[in-house]
């Protein structure tokens, strides 16, 4: 089923191109801001449902199309306003109050420069963002989650790759080979059935694609059935992160999970336990057992379902220890004390050294954390020196009271004062329905 819905998402957002062509022939040509305005409507839609349900879909290829289309209206209307006002003469071919109007030369090149700015500034689109606050980072997600982020910049490079060849091909036509005194069938082979044909092509090859990563994950043995997600065990992975001062108790030789690279930086104190959730006078136990000490302080790190599997989850839990470390040699697991400022230097320099759990564990806090100490909770600076960015230590970690389980602090963290126009923004999200950062809780 994800794998069916990163086609879907794809496969709808191609085929709104091919309506727009298509629709703008047989429909009147003054409509063709009327239909990509309802197709925008129709990914608003799908992007909005998403947001509110449990899908586990990354909706960025959505909303690539979705800016394309507006984009395309604001352009075509501008146009008509410009040659309305005599302030410049188009050809006619671009005016969707002239017959006839190829919406090709508009969309197309247009599609191309959303796509792009997609490809490289993806993390800032609100969809990206969204779906990492709503289920953690893509490696938090596991397998799937580094598949899903892979296929869809594979999606978008093929989009600005076929967007780019077609913008070629229709103005190459329109530049050098068409007559503007009669349409024959070549001209409407050009700008309409390529374009129709190449977005049925490029569907075809991505329902191939796949159909065969299908097949190797079945080969392998990592597809589940809905009947097998059903009857899953329960499982609750704990996560434990023991500290001592401003020393953090690490293994330098442990393996990554996620991505089964050995003699990366990571907490020794991980276990699991088939069960639906653990009672905190049991995890208590738990890490005192492990540590063989039973005088720490036990602190909810966070927690998150895995793989959007809810029997399945993995909390994170610190655990405090009082004194030196010289006062904790044998902590019962292979490791040694790490200073946490060299943890931070390794995190910012060479974060592949780390394990990725604990990467987005250390990424999460510092984010919370430090981003609570700058803004207040409407998203205000409150320090103006825009060039202050604080120093997160432990003593600062456990003094905390702030909910690290709450995505409030990371809301605020990207989307905050020191973006350009915010109040404007802000005002703007707010009278669209969406939530401020003040009544925001996870």
């Amino acid at each position: 089923m994800q794998l069916y819905n990163l086609w879907r998402n794809l496969a709808i957002s191609l085929l709104c191109v091919g309506i727009v062509m298509g629709g703008s022939h047989m429909l009147p040509y003054y409509m063709a801001p009327a239909l990509s305005l309802f197709l925008c409507g129709v990914l608003y839609t799908m992007i909005w449902n998403n947001s509110v349900s449990d899908n586990n879909n990354c909706m960025v290829v959505v909303e690539t199309m979705f800016y394309s289309l507006i984009c395309y209206t604001f352009v075509s209307i501008l146009l008509v306003v410009i040659q309305s006002l005599d302030l410049y003469y188009f050809p006619n071919e671009i005016i969707f109050f002239n017959d006839p109007y190829l919406p090709s030369l508009i969309l197309l090149p247009t599609a191309l420069l959303v796509s792009l700015y997609a490809i490289v500034f993806k993390k800032s689109m609100p969809a990206y963002k969204n779906f990492k606050a709503q289920y953690g980072g893509v490696k938090e997600r596991g397998y799937f989650g580094m598949v899903s982020i892979r296929e869809t910049d594979i999606q978008l490079k093929n989009m600005a790759c076929l967007f780019a060849v077609l913008s070629a091909i229709v103005w190459y036509y329109y530049l050098y080979e068409y007559v503007s005194i009669n349409q024959n069938a070549r001209d409407w082979y050009i700008f309409l059935w390529i374009v129709i044909i190449a977005v049925m092509l490029d569907e075809i090859y991505f329902i191939i694609r796949y159909y065969n990563l299908y097949l190797d994950l079945v080969e392998h043995n990592e597809i589940i059935t809905p009947e097998e997600l059903r009857d899953v065990t329960a499982r609750t992975y704990l996560r434990f992160y023991v500290i001592c001062g401003e020393y953090v108790y690490m293994n330098r030789n442990s393996v990554d999970r996620l991505n089964h690279k050995e003699g990366v930086i990571d907490t020794p104190f991980i276990t699991k336990r088939t069960v639906n959730g653990i009672p905190t006078s049991e995890v208590k136990t738990i890490v005192e057992r492990m540590t063989g000490k039973k005088d720490g302080e036990l602190r909810f790190f966070f927690g998150r379902h895995l793989s959007g599997i809810d029997k399945h989850s993995l909390l994170r839990y610190f655990y405090f220890l009082d004194g030196d470390i010289s006062d904790y040699s044998d902590m019962g697991e292979e490791g040694e004390w790490v200073q946490f400022d060299e943890i931070k230097q390794i995190y910012n320099t060479k974060p592949f050294d780390m394990a990725t759990n604990a990467v987005n564990d250390l990424s999460r806090l510092s984010t919370i954390i430090l981003t609570e100490r700058m803004f207040d909770e409407e998203g205000f600076r409150k320090n103006r020196i825009k060039s202050y960015k604080g120093n997160l230590t432990l003593a600062d970690v456990r003094k905390s009271k702030l909910d690290l389980q709450d995505d409030k602090w990371i809301q605020i963290a990207d989307f905050n004062s020191d973006i350009k126009f915010y109040k404007l923004k802000k005002f703007l999200r707010e009278a669209s329905g969406k939530k401020s950062h003040s009544s925001y809780h996870k």
